[in-house]
């Protein structure tokens, strides 16, 4: 147990005492099985960090803090809707919760992790999780119903245990498995698990807080109040005797390590030199963000580049053949672009190609498409699962959209059109990623034939012909 202090001098105010004299006592209510965070011992001893933090807490109170034991952390939310505990010591605010609960100001920040088999690639977002992939997750949790609202497009399996999750990562059965720093680590250590690797951070932290019944709502307040009282200092201690003893156990993977020290320093929030080092973090993480976006995005428009793109459609052919679903490529080319930029300028061309990239944007935003600058005034959009009589009426209002548009620039005015080639269809097996951009070019080319400022869309079993 890390070092605790006494305190000398009355916290609360007077009213606050007497409210809680009257009471008689606290209860609370933890997850039995969720070290390093809390747990029950065998002995049915409330273990872990929050046990710390209510062992100082305990100090400053007047009356006992009393465990209510469950079962399971299920039991403890019920148990606390229920009033049969007036407090949790370790819970996230969620909706459903704030219906039976307040939370207070949160006090440990955890980072959240995902965890895949050692082969997959670096996840730097939750768009880095392929499409249809399962992903498991710790059930009951508020991480979950957070997933679940933010993200609808993972397919979340919750498990009752982290271990379930993560064997069956490692199995093979999950892409991978998605939780907090802490606890992925301890049951990757306690399982003697080394076959799998922290493939990623995701962007949100899980923000630990102390939840009190909501009828009491000067329960809240008290604890706010003591909460407060906790130095900086004292919740070092806690989690270095929790967190971070408990990583040195040989784990010989270098992401693992990067995730170690990225946590070490968000427990560290009031050092000096953790303050410097978080600095240097962020301007790292800023560089590396700019790098990739110089190299995967074209400078003047802000869409992919060609070197981004190529692997990209190879990717979404591959899981339209495999998946038997449409997938549209669509070259786009705008009308006349020399003559504009002779007549009007560079400057005014380039402000074409910016509004273009951003009507674009406008216009095709499901979470399939990719837009692509290919070239010049060539622009490319590859689509997954959208059929084909619902991307042709895209089409048709974005060349309306287009044509409407008038692009100004200082006192410059003018208009711009696009001729676009598509093919839309479930790509046969045989397909390969040059015959499909090949398709493309020559439909085309059969819109600036056919007139420009139309659409003509190319499938392997149809010919050509224009909708102008």
């Amino acid at each position: 147990m890390a070092n605790t202090t006494v305190w000398a001098t009355p916290i609360l105010s007077d009213a606050q005492t007497r409210y809680l004299q009257q009471r008689g006592k606290v209860t609370y209510c933890i997850d039995p099985d969720w070290l390093p965070f809390e747990a029950l011992s065998e002995h049915g001893k409330h273990t872990g960090i929050s046990a710390e933090y209510m062992a100082l807490l305990q100090k400053m109170l007047p009356v006992p803090l009393q465990l209510h034991p469950t079962s399971d952390w299920p039991a403890s939310l019920q148990a606390a809707k229920d009033r049969h505990c007036d407090l949790l010591t370790l819970a996230m605010p969620t909706p459903s919760r704030l219906d039976y609960l307040n939370f207070s100001k949160a006090y440990l920040a955890v980072p959240n992790v995902v965890v895949t088999t050692k082969d997959k690639a670096f996840i730097r977002s939750v768009a880095d999780i392929p499409a249809l992939s399962p992903v498991g997750i710790r059930a009951g949790f508020g991480t979950l119903e957070l997933y679940q609202q933010r993200y609808p497009q993972l397919q979340l399996v919750p498990f009752h245990d982290y271990e379930q999750g993560l064997l069956q990562v490692q199995a093979g059965n999950l892409f991978g498995m998605l939780g907090n720093m802490g606890s992925i680590s301890f049951s990757l250590q306690q399982n003697s698990i080394t076959n799998l690797k922290i493939a990623g951070r995701l962007p949100e932290d899980t923000q630990l807080s102390m939840a009190c019944r909501n009828d009491e709502p000067i329960l809240l307040e008290i604890f706010d109040i003591l909460l407060a009282e906790i130095s900086p200092e004292q919740k070092q201690l806690i989690n270095n005797h929790w967190l971070a003893v408990r990583y040195d156990q040989g784990f010989d993977y270098e992401l693992f390590w990067q995730m170690l020290v990225a946590f070490v320093l968000l427990m560290s929030i009031i050092s000096i030199s953790y303050l410097k080092l978080k600095k240097l973090n962020l301007a790292l993480i800023e560089a590396n963000r700019r790098l990739e976006q110089l190299s995967q995005h074209d400078p003047l428009t802000g869409l992919y580049n060609r070197q981004y793109f190529e692997p990209r459609v190879q990717q979404a052919l591959a899981l339209c053949q495999r998946q038997q679903l449409p997938l549209t490529l669509a070259m786009m080319d705008l009308d006349h672009f020399k003559r504009i930029n002779d007549k009007l300028g560079h400057n005014f061309g380039d402000q074409c190609l910016k509004d273009f990239a951003a009507l674009c944007q406008s216009q095709f935003q499901r979470k399939d498409d990719l837009l692509v600058r290919y070239g010049g005034e060539e622009f490319i959009l590859v689509s997954v699962g959208c059929d084909a009589e619902t991307m042709q009426k895209l089409l048709q209002d974005f060349l309306q959209r287009l044509e409407a548009h008038q692009v100004q620039l200082n006192k410059q005015q003018g208009h711009c059109t696009v001729s676009i080639g598509w093919y839309c269809d479930i790509p046969p097996s045989d397909m390969d990623s040059e015959s499909l951009i090949e398709l493309a070019d020559r439909a085309l080319y059969q819109a600036k034939d056919a007139g420009r400022n139309c659409l003509v869309r190319s499938t392997l079993a149809r010919s050509f012909k224009p909708d102008c």
